[in-house]
């Protein structure tokens, strides 16, 4: 079960702190405090597949056990939470398949997947339109929100169609506005992510789902990302913030109805409980060995790759001059596992 600690901390953030206490602070990080914790500023978009592990780590007090306070703030997009990151006000950003846009930019660095967003982003057709699967997408109006997830899995689709993008009339609204219009009628196909899909079901229930990420094996990974500053100067928090992710992920893949119970409750402006168990459903959760795995084989590497290349297909990267293998970390996630 996942448990908050109160007591017991005190001798690990101890222990930390002499560690810290030696280190110079970058710009972004707090000093060590009088309890012997060190502040990391994380920011985060409240959505059930992303901000799992990090409030399971918060309520549980693995952040503590690694001489860690985190300090957060929500964003409503993973692109506003990457310009606060690069621009310095935050540490780490917990965020969406951004991860595969302003690190290719040289604009910080992956420390940590989460899981995979498999049915979260979904292709939806009018009754009326008469498409009924992705290979009748020519000559349709598509509402989507540019740059997003959603947006990117629509490109897989069109190419997995043979489509050319100039073949459809785009229509790049934000993700509440895609959903309205598509169910009042304005445009014939939504690309959106849930918990959306549950206003068109009940407003638009003969709504045809056309595609999903899974149907499409189009790989949408969110995670942790780590400004430049912090990474390269206090990689011993890097390794903290690592640590508590996997404690947390193992609690999460053990029991993640009690999980669901932890984090839920933290993004209730967002959404209700219902939504959020409904959301996270929707994705994959691997164990701590799948995904050093994953890491060791280029599994992860590969992921990015694919999430990188449909960014800039559909011009949304402008000068990308890395590669994954240069700003994703696939050692720490193996260096820290058990150790």
């Amino acid at each position: 079960m996942i448990t908050t600690r109160t007591t017991a901390l005190a001798a690990a953030a101890a222990a930390a702190a002499l560690t810290l206490a030696g280190c110079a602070g970058s710009p972004e990080t707090a000093p060590v405090s009088e309890d012997g914790l060190t502040t990391v500023k994380v920011g985060y978009i409240p959505g059930a597949h992303d901000v799992a592990q990090l409030f399971v780590a918060d309520e549980a007090g693995y952040f503590a056990d690694q001489g860690i306070r985190i300090e957060t703030t929500a964003f409503q997009t993973g692109i506003s939470l990457s310009q606060a990151l690069t621009g310095g006000s935050l540490d780490v950003g917990v965020m969406g398949a951004v991860v595969a846009n302003f690190p290719a930019k040289g604009q910080g660095h992956v420390i940590v997947l989460n899981n995979q967003q498999t049915d979260v982003h979904q292709i939806w057709a009018a009754p009326d339109s008469g498409i009924t699967s992705i290979d009748d997408l020519e000559g349709s109006t598509v509402a989507t929100t540019s740059g997003t997830a959603s947006d990117l899995v629509l490109q897989v689709a069109l190419d997995r169609a043979e489509i050319s993008r100039d073949d459809v009339e785009m229509v790049n609204l934000e993700m509440p506005a895609v959903a309205n219009t598509f169910v009042t009628g304005g445009v014939d196909v939504a690309s959106l992510w849930a918990p959306f899909d549950q206003q068109v079901t009940e407003i638009m229930p003969d709504a045809n789902l056309i595609a999903s990420a899974a149907d499409l094996d189009a790989p949408i990974s969110g995670g942790w990302v780590s400004s430049n500053g912090f990474y390269e100067d206090r990689p011993e928090l890097v390794q903290g913030m690592v640590r508590a992710w996997q404690e947390a992920n193992t609690d999460i893949v053990n029991d993640p109805d009690s999980a669901l119970d932890v984090f839920c409750p933290r993004i209730a402006e967002n959404m209700d409980q219902e939504q959020c168990e409904s959301l996270y459903a929707r994705t994959e959760a691997y164990t701590n060995d799948e995904w050093a795995k994953f890491y060791q084989d280029g599994t992860v590497l590969r992921w990015i790759g694919t999430m990188q290349s449909t960014f800039e297909d559909i011009g949304a990267l402008e000068g990308a001059e890395l590669q994954p293998e240069d700003y994703v970390d696939t050692t720490t996630f193996l260096d820290v596992l058990d150790d």
